[in-house]
């Protein structure tokens, strides 16, 4: 007498089994997650994350709900020379063939008034690389 179940090989068992075990270990997974920033206008305001899964997950970044094309597969987000119109709610969406993830993190840009968006050098003339970057003391923790 056997002790298999009826109506079911061991191999179709450990398929499912498989499978399920794979989407757990193998789907996307924020195991460092982007905290919120709070700076002044001008300001690099830096989201970084770190993200595991098997295949490697693609990340897809969005910006008070919407797809910011321009991020697809980045592992972090500058928002160099951040305005107050960048303020609101960043989220990063991680995917693969076994599940989604995603984590979100709030950006609090300080209205500077005055501050000029469009480039006043003459043209051709290129920019200094060097940004300036919030401080560990202007950047806080805000609860999105």
């Amino acid at each position: 007498i056997s002790s298999r179940s009826p109506g079911r090989s061991p191999a179709r068992r450990l398929d499912e089994t498989d499978e399920a075990q794979l989407e757990r270990l193998y789907k996307p997974v924020f195991v460092m997650k982007p905290s919120s920033y709070k700076c002044s206008e001008g300001q690099t305001a830096r989201f970084d994350l770190k993200v595991v899964g098997r295949p490697m997950p693609e990340t897809y970044w969005f910006h008070n709900g919407e797809y910011n094309k321009e991020e697809i597969f980045k592992k972090s987000l500058n928002k160099i020379s951040a305005y107050a119109r960048d303020s609101g709610v960043i989220t990063c969406r991680a995917t693969n063939k076994y599940g989604v993830d995603q984590t979100s993190a709030t950006l609090i840009v300080k209205d500077e008034k005055g501050l000029v968006e469009e480039t006043q050098l003459p043209e051709g003339r290129k920019e200094d690389p060097e940004e300036p970057e919030c401080s560990p003391d202007s950047r806080s923790h805000v609860q999105p």
